[in-house]
């Protein structure tokens, strides 16, 4: 009786001890298992929670043409085709700043199309592949130097076809001053110690000063762009991508949501100021570039 009480006693010692390990290894399990669906989940969150925005200025047909600013026709094309291939969402600055600051969910595939400058070729090349592919973009115009009405061989854009591309849905319009790109060097970009160039703050300039050169310069800018779209402006392009914080103070003023750099990264929820851009050249890959 004892040795067979004590098979019994062995026996259910070794019966608990393996319930006791299938316990732990279910529980191991289980945890693994929630520490990898949280992971997924940050990943996905932190995904869905960025906005990468693609900067173009001018475009060509000729490749020989093609620089850092520049790109042909051609590529355009094949980056909106992608763009639309791949289910991608282009916003525009309302559908943007709603999702930044939280209003709005963002979508799984959101990119930003943005040129800067406002060149004619953006109407006459680009335009139309962003009605083909169904496409959008914001522009922001150097307003100074849009033209009253379309000329031929013209080099920037006219108020008649801001107007157009406003009215069609695939543009909006932003400001990237007025004639803030240093025009006493010819736009050229200032260098050197203390070098200040389109809205940064110039050595000893009182905040004052700064408001009657800049604050001015920038409600000359959306007055005359919601002037010709009857839509207020919520995007502004940095000059040279040279931010500075008292710009800031004077786009709160004016209501424009949005600022943007020329720095590469993607945009946070939560942010809206002074957001990075990826610049895209001949030889960008877009897959390289967007989730």
């Amino acid at each position: 009786m004892i040795k067979r009480d004590g098979r019994r006693l062995r026996y259910s010692a070794v019966l608990k001890g393996e319930g006791n390990m299938r316990g732990k290894r279910a529980f191991a399990a289980l945890a693994l298992f929630i520490i990898t669906a949280l992971l997924l989940l940050a990943a996905l969150l932190h995904q869905r929670g960025r906005v990468t925005i693609l900067m173009y200025h001018h475009f060509v047909t000729d490749g020989g043409e093609t620089n850092s600013l520049t790109v042909t026709e051609g590529k355009f094309r094949r980056d909106m085709e992608y763009l639309h291939a791949q289910g991608y969402e282009t916003l525009l600055p309302d559908e943007l700043s709603a999702i930044l600051s939280g209003r709005q969910p963002c979508p799984e595939k959101a990119v930003v199309i943005s040129f800067d400058d406002g060149y004619h070729s953006n109407y006459q090349y680009a335009y139309p592949i962003l009605r083909e592919t169904g496409c959008r973009a914001v522009i922001a115009l150097n307003t100074a130097y849009i033209l009253d009405s379309p000329q031929e061989n013209a080099f920037m854009l006219s108020w008649a076809e801001v107007r157009e591309m406003a009215a069609s849905g695939y543009a909006a319009f932003g400001s990237h001053t007025d004639n803030l790109h240093n025009p006493d060097t010819g736009g050229d970009l200032r260098t050197g110690r203390n070098a200040a160039n389109g809205v940064e703050r110039l050595p000893a300039e009182t905040p004052g000063e700064y408001h009657k050169r800049v604050g001015s310069d920038l409600a000359r800018s959306c007055a005359v762009i919601e002037a010709h779209t009857g839509v207020p402006v919520q995007w502004f392009a940095y000059p040279y991508g040279a931010g500075d914080r008292w710009c800031e103070r004077e786009l709160d003023e004016l209501d424009i949501p949005i600022s943007v750099l020329t720095n590469p990264g993607s945009a946070r929820v939560g942010s809206l100021r002074g957001l990075p851009r990826f610049a895209v050249r001949e030889d960008t890959d877009l897959s390289a570039l967007l989730p």
